[in-house]
């Protein structure tokens, strides 16, 4: 079996293309109906973006060594849980659960991490990993002098849609479906360091940002330090700033910005090679809600060729004073 651990580091340090787990590759290697836990030996540690990556050593039902080896997500995800590599030693002996890898790997996309000193730490969680409680979003409600009639602040995310867990139908026409059928998680751009384009882009577990730049919205996105551009008028030359991304115009109502992307050169609706074609259209809905602390968001893809109706996905953010992107800094550059 192809060392999934070794292969990723190879990539990341000489940035060739190779077949294994990588930034949300991993739908295509581990089953999330399959869930189980270990318990080892900890033999080695990459403690970078896009993702930690841990070896475990244990003895397997068959009484011999095996190695294990674990993704969990984004290095940010523990800095903001107040996790240093520090905390993880060598020799170590840890206790994981996840999902599994299919066929009988001996792999595993974590969702917590149990210490020594039995603390366990889930990441997965998003209100968790963020402090979003009942307490934390009330004092958020009251602090009526930090809360804006716009939406240019940061947000957190509070629901998703999650699309990679491979539970959601799409409505295919038979293209779509032969294009899906013969698509290869070998294929995923992001083993080629790759960050994704719309809408899949949207469909992250990390905060955003709206920056106001007058004639066009800045919208940050903290996972691969993505960057898309909204123009608020239609006096732009019609050329892609981030080709993925596509070519979006918004414009607000109220509280609510509505945008329409086209001319995306993203071929992906999700990350587990559902696919979109060059005629998809993108319309959003931004909503803010009436006390400014929640933001909404809608997305209606339109592709005729891929799909017999239009498909809809919707997530929301979150706002609490005090927060901030954090940098991606992914040991994994772009093709």
């Amino acid at each position: 079996m192809f060392n999934v651990l070794r292969l990723i580091l190879l990539l990341c340090s000489s940035l060739v293309a190779v077949t294994t787990t990588a930034h949300h590759a991993a739908i295509g290697l581990y089953d999330r109906n399959n869930v189980g836990d270990i318990e080892g030996e900890l033999i080695s540690v990459f403690w970078r973006n896009p993702h930690v990556l841990l070896e475990v050593s244990r003895t397997g039902d068959d009484g011999n060594e095996e190695t294990w080896e674990i993704a969990f997500g984004g290095l940010n995800s523990f800095e903001r849980r107040g996790i240093t590599r520090d905390q993880l030693t060598i020799g170590d002996r840890v206790r994981v659960s996840g999902s599994l890898g299919r066929d009988g790997r001996t792999i595993m996309f974590a969702n917590s991490l149990t210490f020594p000193n039995g603390e366990e730490l889930a990441l997965q969680e998003l209100h968790a990993r963020y402090g979003i409680t009942e307490a934390a979003m009330a004092d958020a409600r009251n602090a009526s002098v930090e809360l804006r009639e716009d939406i240019f602040r940061v947000w957190l995310p509070y629901s998703r849609p999650d699309t990679g867990a491979g539970n959601t139908e799409y409505p295919l026409t038979e293209a779509g479906r032969a294009a899906q059928a013969a698509w290869d998680p070998a294929d995923d751009p992001a083993l080629r360091c790759i960050p994704h384009g719309l809408p899949t882009a949207m469909d992250n577990p990390f905060p955003v940002e709206f920056v106001d730049q007058d004639d066009t919205v800045l919208m940050r996105l903290e996972e691969w330090d993505g960057v898309r551009t909204i123009f608020l008028d239609e006096a732009n030359d019609g050329a892609p700033i981030q080709p993925y991304m596509g070519v979006s115009v918004g414009r607000f109502e109220g509280k609510t910005l509505f945008v329409e992307t086209t001319d995306i050169a993203w071929r992906y609706v999700d990350n587990i090679g559902t696919p979109q074609s060059e005629d998809v259209v993108i319309v959003e809905t931004f909503r803010l809600n009436d006390d400014g602390t929640r933001l909404s968001w809608e997305a209606r893809i339109t592709d005729s060729v891929n799909f017999t109706e239009p498909v809809v996905m919707a997530a929301e953010w979150i706002w609490l004073p005090d927060q901030e992107l954090k940098p991606f800094d992914a040991d994994c550059v772009p093709e």
